[in-house]
């Protein structure tokens, strides 16, 4: 670090034990205090929000701003009270005058700034982590090539921090960061209004939460996973063994050092052979590895922490088409095994690899399918395995029921969200949207067996949900005699759900695709008060462009799905509901009214 000294005057001028301001020739600005000989300068910005500390008072060696009680040691900076510490500045006394060095040692400013962020999200304290994150992208070591800009090392930070302290593995928080970081990539939200939802996000799901496990999965040279170098890391499968096993601690170290030797690419080959085989978690499985694998290969020197938290998420979680419900799937899935997929690489190129893979439906041969699909699980699965037998690619069949999923999301009965006898609400049914749109990427790298696995998998969720549907599906209105008036923005801020489809029908496709980025502003920022509810919205709007995107024949069935989800103001704590449900279990014993 190369010295910068400046000359702040004679030590005279400066009273004992009292703060004094000092500016240099650039207008910079310097709360300085002598005490115990020494001269001692702070930023005379406070950190919370720039208010002098110049003006505030000094009490046992501390300095107090005035304004908000922010109170900092003058020997090292550190925030005893408040938030972040605020930057120290090396001083000397030469000659009876006051010399500061004003260079910044940029490793160790990186290093206070990081910590700073990180206990920021800890106290799930948003407001302070993008003032640490906006503090590191001055620091200039960012590449504006990601489209990140500035704030690239925070959104990094941000992954690897709540990768790392995620409870139970990969969660809504991390997914919604990879969907924030694409938008503000493309230029659709901006960067510092997405990195504050991030961190709220990250930070209330794991406040005040240390590393998982407390070092779970870590090797170190006193556990026994420092034997961990001895993995056989030729053999993917012995991740999913451990998975299998919930042996949670070797799945994630295995994991860990795949990531290390083989990056996101041996993670991918390892976890998709499991997520394969049975619907996780309401199909969060799916959806999370899906968007671990986007932000491992954003932000590489996250990817161990990313990757490791999949891991861990999937051993947590149930495999819903093991349980009786799904008897269908599972026999499709026997089926399946049984069946010769055509072409010599089947079981050794990914399914994109395939020309008939992803080669689409004739219309007549689409709807019929896409009939099929949403007339209930047992139809969906034999239809799909039907199709898969016939040569029909995995991925054009993944794109089919994606759409179907869409129009399952807009046939949504919400008097399902009325009743306190049932948990049931639209977020159970976005999940047919997320699953699908996850099991297409991932089908993409994936090898033929395993895409037609994702796929009898996704027609089988996307059917078991028909009970969600209203008595009779919706029949779409007559063209409107006249364009609606006001913009579709106007109108879902308004929550006018009718002006908004009517406005979305009279659009082309180009102005779908246009209308996807015109919304998402509302849907990251507005549509919702609690994160969890603002990921599924987040995560609706771009499983749902994506899937038009995708479609070699767009309709208006993704747009419609986004609107009647997002539009209307949906209770986000349900109190009656909750009472009820408990009241009645106390009662008779008995689960709730669902799906299935």
């Amino acid at each position: 670090m190369k010295s910068d000294w400046i000359d702040l005057g004679p030590l005279s001028e400066f009273p004992a034990e009292e703060p004094v301001l000092r500016k240099d020739g650039a207008g910079r600005r310097f709360a300085c205090v002598l005490r115990g000989g020494e001269v001692h300068a702070l930023d005379d910005r406070c950190p919370h929000q720039g208010y002098p500390l110049s003006e505030g008072a000094l009490r046992g060696g501390v300095l107090t701003c005035a304004w908000h009680n922010w109170k900092f040691e003058i020997a090292s900076g550190a925030c005893t009270f408040g938030g972040e510490p605020v930057r120290r500045y090396a001083t000397r006394i030469d000659g009876g005058r006051v010399l500061l060095n004003r260079a910044v040692d940029t490793g160790a400013e990186v290093r206070r700034l990081v910590a700073g962020l990180r206990e920021a999200v800890l106290r799930d304290d948003p407001a302070r982590a993008l003032r640490e994150g906006l503090r590191l992208g001055e620091l200039g070591l960012h590449r504006m090539e990601t489209g990140l800009g500035s704030l690239h090392l925070a959104f990094e930070v941000l992954a690897k921090d709540g990768a790392e302290r995620a409870e139970y593995g990969f969660d809504h928080g991390l997914a919604l960061l990879s969907d924030l970081c694409a938008w503000v990539e493309r230029g659709w939200v901006p960067a510092e209004e997405a990195f504050v939802v991030a961190a709220h996000a990250i930070g209330e799901a794991s406040a005040r939460l240390g590393p998982r496990g407390k070092g779970a999965g870590r090797a170190t040279a006193s556990s026994p996973l420092a034997r961990i170098a001895d993995f056989e890391l030729d053999e993917p499968a012995k991740v999913s063994e451990a998975l299998a096993a919930e042996r949670r601690d070797e799945a994630e170290a295995r994991m860990r050092e795949l990531v290390e030797v083989r990056g996101a690419a041996g993670a991918r080959r390892a976890l998709l052979p499991f997520v394969a085989q049975h619907l996780y978690d309401y199909g969060h499985g799916a959806i999370f590895l899906a968007k671990a694998l986007e932000l491992a290969e954003r932000f590489s020197s996250a990817a161990d922490e990313v990757l490791a938290a999949s891991t861990v998420q999937l051993a947590w979680a149930t495999a819903d088409t093991s349980l009786p419900p799904f008897t269908a799937t599972r026999a499709a899935l026997a089926r399946l095994a049984e069946l010769p997929l055509p072409g010599p690489e089947a079981d050794a190129e990914p399914a994109r690899s395939t020309a008939a893979s992803a080669a689409p439906l004739d219309p007549a041969e689409r709807a019929a399918f896409e009939a099929e699909v949403l007339a209930g699980e047992r139809p969906a699965v034999e239809a799909t395995v039907r199709w898969l037998a016939r040569g029909a690619g995995p991925l054009a069949l993944l794109g089919a029921i994606g759409h179907a999923a869409a129009i399952r999301v807009a046939r949504f009965d919400s008097a399902w969200e009325q009743r306190l006898d049932a948990e049931v609400g639209v977020l159970d049914v976005t999940h047919a949207v997320t699953f699908a749109e996850a099991a297409a990427a991932l089908g993409r790298e994936a090898l033929p067996r395993e895409a037609a696995q994702l796929a009898v998998l996704a027609a089988g969720f996307v059917g078991k949900l028909r009970n969600a549907d209203a008595a009779a599906p919706p029949a779409p209105p007559a063209p409107p005699a006249r364009a609606p008036g006001g913009t579709l923005r106007e109108a879902v801020e308004s929550r006018d759900v009718c002006a908004a489809l009517a406005i979305a029908r009279a659009l082309d496709a180009g102005g779908r695709r246009r209308a996807f980025a015109e919304l998402a502003p509302f849907a990251a920022f507005d549509a919702a008060v609690r994160p969890i509810f603002t990921a599924h919205a987040v995560k609706m709007l771009e499983a749902l462009q994506r899937l038009d995107s995708s479609d070699p024949r767009p309709d208006g069935a993704y747009l419609e799905a986004l609107l009647t989800y997002l539009v209307p103001v949906r209770r986000e704590l349900h109190v009656r509901r909750i009472a009820a449900v408990a009241r009645k279990f106390m009662a008779d014993g008995r689960p709730p009214e669902g799906l299935y």
